[in-house]
């Protein structure tokens, strides 16, 4: 075959491919706006509480874990939203687990650290009417990391999974759900509301819940690549999260509820684990038989505002899944008829998806580069090919440009900057074409670095942007 053949064939394809894809995720977003973003409306969650107060029933107790190891810029505002949720103060707690190495590294007595921030909050709410209860756990910097674990006079890494089950042991003896969100997460008031809503009305049966995070809050502080990534991280959660939870137990690590109960039954978090929170689910599923609902409550959170540290946080995320993959395909604990699916799953979801969107991503590189030397003449496709690449793109550029419309109320304007740079930040977004190259970049490392045997090991922690000062929320 003659290569000016083969290239008009290969563009054909990739055409055809690519408005596929598209148009698969616009009929996703149908499906999830109809089946799963039909909550319930306010009105009808406050109802709950004269309803359950008529009916003698008591609202499930709610304790919220905020892992919060070095989150001195974001945490005062976290815990200012977390205490001002739609739900009884009175029936539900915040944990804040902060980490004793924070306070050993201390350089400057002057910059206050995360733990003098927690205990400011604390008495600024104590008998404070109607607020919860705001508990300060911090890890030992030699705690092993286990659920029932103990300190060992040894320093242990810290990770999150490890702070988490350090904290659950001072949870209220009457939480029924446990509730897991960042240190920088705003969800929305009535997420407790509707949780409890969903436990009462399946008499407690359903016992896990993983809602959608929009990491696009602190869009105006992030480089031109991450803004692009944010917003498309925010449709992915929108869009392809329900859709990918009917196949797969999928649990964040964030926004994420799980019965207590269930989570002393399967023995906490792995602390092991690069992805705790994926871990937990398939787990959850092969030792209980348990399955996530997705939540249509959103949280919001940060994107990191550099592509190196949104490289090196999913290159865990995609480590952390290979992780999990390779630990359930060695194990022999699990019935191969539970397992096998999940495995399945876990490729096609992870390894085959990842390569796929890298080679979708690679091929107009090529096609631009071998224009620029002269070895394809765009003039030589059909006409037809032409015809579609002149509609499709223009429709690409506009839905990056949509996305910002469509997130926008979840993004913190009073961080944008003034006049005209708040407009050029938005026309940034134009660098699409080569953003999503860099998106699928971390997961394509992580398989390249696992098959070399040079994969992360350790925990990394996600950087922060710093936030303006909120005021507490008046009762």
């Amino acid at each position: 075959m003659h290569a000016s053949n083969f290239y008009i064939y290969l563009s054909l394809m990739f055409t055809a491919l690519v408005a596929y894809l598209f148009f698969r995720y616009l009929y996703w977003g149908i499906k999830a706006r109809l089946i799963y973003w039909r909550k319930a409306e306010p009105n009808s969650l406050i109802r709950l509480l004269a309803d359950a107060k008529e009916d003698n029933v008591t609202l499930p107790f709610f304790t919220i874990f905020i892992p919060a190891r070095d989150e001195a810029d974001v945490i005062a505002n976290t815990i200012e939203h977390l205490a001002a949720l739609n739900y009884p103060g009175d029936r539900y707690e915040l944990v804040v687990i902060t980490d004793e190495k924070e306070l050993k590294n201390k350089f400057n007595p002057a910059i206050p650290t995360t733990q003098d921030i927690v205990e400011e909050k604390i008495a600024e709410f104590t008998g404070a009417a109607g607020k919860p209860t705001i508990k300060h756990v911090m890890v030992p910097y030699d705690f092993d990391g286990r659920l029932s674990g103990r300190c060992s006079g040894k320093e242990v890494a810290s990770t999150k999974a490890r702070a988490l089950n350090f904290g659950i042991r001072y949870v209220n003896q009457e939480t029924a759900v446990c509730s897991y969100f960042d240190a920088e997460s705003r969800p929305e008031k009535n997420i407790l509301l509707y949780i409890a809503y969903r436990y009462l009305a399946t008499g407690g049966r359903q016992k896990l819940w993983q809602g959608p995070v929009f990491q696009v809050r602190n869009f105006y502080q992030l480089g031109p690549l991450n803004k692009v990534i944010a917003l498309y991280q925010a449709l992915a959660h929108d869009w392809y999260l329900p859709i990918l939870m009917q196949d797969l137990p999928f649990l964040g690590g964030t926004n994420l509820h799980v019965e207590r109960n269930l989570l002393l039954k399967i023995g906490g978090y792995d602390h092991t684990a690069l992805s705790e929170d994926l871990e937990l689910g398939v787990r959850a599923y092969l030792e209980t038989g348990e399955w996530p609902e997705y939540l249509p409550m959103v949280s919001t959170e940060q994107t990191p505002a550099k592509y190196k540290g949104y490289y090196r946080q999913r290159l865990r995320w995609g480590s952390g899944h290979l992780q999990v993959f390779d630990k359930l395909k060695s194990s022999t604990r699990y019935p191969k008829q539970a397992s096998l699916p999940l495995l399945k799953t876990l490729f096609w979801k992870g390894h085959a998806q990842w390569y796929l969107y890298q080679t979708l991503l690679i091929v107009p590189l090529s096609f631009l580069t071998l224009t620029v030397q002269g070895g394809m003449e765009p003039a030589a496709l059909p006409t037809e090919i032409r015809t579609a690449f002149s509609l499709l793109l223009p429709l690409y550029y506009s839905f990056t440009f949509y996305l910002f419309f469509r997130y926008r109320k979840y993004i913190d304007f009073s961080l944008a900057p003034l006049g005209i740079l708040k407009y050029m930040a938005v026309i940034q977004l134009a660098i699409f074409p080569i953003a999503g190259f860099f998106i699928a970049l971390p997961f394509t490392s992580a398989l390249l670095l696992r098959a070399v045997h040079r994969q992360p090991l350790a925990w990394v922690k996600t950087p922060r942007t710093q936030e303006l000062k909120s005021k507490a929320p008046s009762s």
